[in-house]
């Protein structure tokens, strides 16, 4: 099998959030994916059928629909295709995709889901670093957008980059901490330790999870917004991001890496 390694949402080469583009030409049982997917070890490994069907694996488990994997398989399929407009089929369902200029951009293909967080708040803050006092708690929202994300806004930059990731912390949240610095510019993080994950360097379904917090909590119907992601772990990330009845998420792609992995035994089966 082949296989191709991207920087997604990247601001140079040395940044972005690093993806494996697995195609498959046989079939592959969703075990073998995963095992594939904790070997690259990154955030997710994206497995392409037919240029079009995409299955999406963190190290530990399958996700239903993820930003960066979506657009990086995206980025991939059109250099094979030479198509700029082209949907892709994922569990959550068809995510139409478009190309413009030097980037990628994905519709959501949904409404994300807006319920109130019932969970252990002050543990939560408690083993993330994060200051009750610098928490704008009236607007803090689970929002599933396929993954699910608890969307915690902050009121300072100094309070993003002093959050850790809730190791130890029971319910297995995906925490989504976000400051608003401009009305076009946010600069966010995410840990999710339950998936393997302990920070993200971009998350795509977490940014259409920030445009369904925009616009259906806090009422702004439109919006078309900067996100930063990935500046504390080394991985500086850019990706936009707009809404009105339509969500869509976009950034740059770079390649850099290829190869195939080893077709003469099955994935995590041979002497250790």
């Amino acid at each position: 099998m082949n296989y191709t390694l991207l920087n997604v949402f990247t601001r140079g080469f040395q940044s972005g959030n690093q993806l494996a583009v697995v195609e498959v030409k046989t079939p592959l049982a969703a075990e073998e994916m995963q095992t594939i997917a904790r070997n690259f070890n990154f955030s997710e490994t994206v497995f392409v059928t037919d240029h079009k069907n995409l299955r999406i694996f963190t190290p530990k488990s399958e996700l239903p629909f993820a930003g960066h994997p979506t657009i990086g398989a995206a980025w991939w399929i059109a250099q094979q295709t030479k198509q700029e407009k082209f949907a892709l089929s994922l569990p959550l369902g068809l995510v139409p995709i478009r190309l413009e200029q030097n980037k990628v951009f994905l519709t959501f293909p949904g409404t994300p889901k807006v319920s109130a967080y019932t969970g252990d708040l002050q543990g939560l803050l408690e083993s993330t670093n994060v200051s009750p006092s610098s928490v704008q708690e009236d607007w803090i929202r689970q929002i599933n957008v396929g993954p699910e994300f608890l969307l915690v806004p902050l009121n300072s930059y100094e309070a993003l980059k002093a959050a850790r990731p809730p190791v130890g912390f029971p319910e297995p949240v995906k925490c989504y901490f976000v400051f608003q610095e401009h009305p076009t510019i946010f600069h966010v993080r995410m840990f999710a330790p339950s998936l393997s994950v302990m920070e993200d360097a971009a998350t795509g379904s977490a940014a259409c999870a920030l445009a369904g917090h925009c616009r259906d909590v806090r009422g702004i119907a439109s919006g078309n917004v900067t996100v930063y992601q990935g500046q504390e772990m080394g991985r500086a990330s850019e990706i936009q991001l707009s809404w009105d009845q339509l969500i869509q998420v976009g950034g740059c792609v770079e390649q850099w890496a290829q190869g195939q992995l080893s077709p003469e035994k099955k994935p995590g089966i041979g002497p250790a």
